[in-house]
C-alpha cells in the first residue's frame, strides 16, 4: 500500500497542474458596463451615455463593443461602436453614442421613458478587448438597472 501511495499522489499533482494551466479564467474579469443617461434631442435623435469600469491593475483597450439595449422590457436599439476605447487601470472610461431606434415601438418606448424621467434598462453586450498585437478576448456582459431619460 505504501508503494502505491506516492505514485498515486504524484499523478494527482500532475493532473491538477495540467488542468490549472488550461483554466479558462479571464484576464479581464471584473470589467463592468453601465448606462449613465439617455437624452432625446429636439430633432428626435437619441443619445446614450455609457461607462466601462475597470477594477483591475491593468489598463485595457476595447477595440469594439456591440450591445442590445432594452428599455422597460422592449428592445429599442442595437449599438455597435468600432472606435477604440482605452480603459485605464482601476478607473473608468465614458462614451456617448447616437441610438438608431429599431422601429416605431422603440420610439414610443423612449417617448414614454422621457415622460417618466427614467427607465429600467437591460444591456446585453460583447466587449472585444485587444490583449496583445492582434490577440483579442470577447467578454459577454449583461447588465440591468435604471437610467435617467431626458429631453432637450
Amino acid at each position: 500500500m505504501k508503494k502505491f501511495l506516492p505514485p498515486f499522489l504524484l499523478a494527482l499533482a500532475l493532473i491538477g497542474g495540467f488542468t490549472a494551466c488550461n483554466s479558462p479564467e479571464s484576464t479581464t474579469a471584473g470589467l463592468k458596463l453601465e448606462l449613465t443617461s439617455i437624452e432625446r434631442a429636439g430633432d428626435g435623435t437619441v443619445r446614450v451615455a455609457w461607462r466601462v469600469q475597470n477594477p483591475n491593475v491593468f489598463p485595457y483597450l476595447l477595440s469594439k463593443t456591440a450591445s442590445k439595449l432594452s428599455l422597460n422590457g422592449t428592445l429599442v436599439a442595437t449599438l455597435t461602436d468600432d472606435s477604440p476605447l482605452g480603459v485605464p487601470a482601476q478607473s473608468r472610461a465614458d462614451r456617448t453614442a447616437e441610438l438608431k431606434l429599431a422601429n416605431a415601438t422603440a420610439t414610443a418606448v423612449v417617448d414614454q421613458a422621457v415622460a417618466q424621467g427614467s427607465a429600467a434598462y437591460r444591456v446585453d453586450s460583447i466587449l472585444t478587448v485587444l490583449l496583445l498585437d492582434e490577440q483579442t478576448e470577447k467578454i459577454r456582459l449583461t447588465v440591468s438597472g435604471t437610467v435617467p431619460v431626458t429631453a432637450k
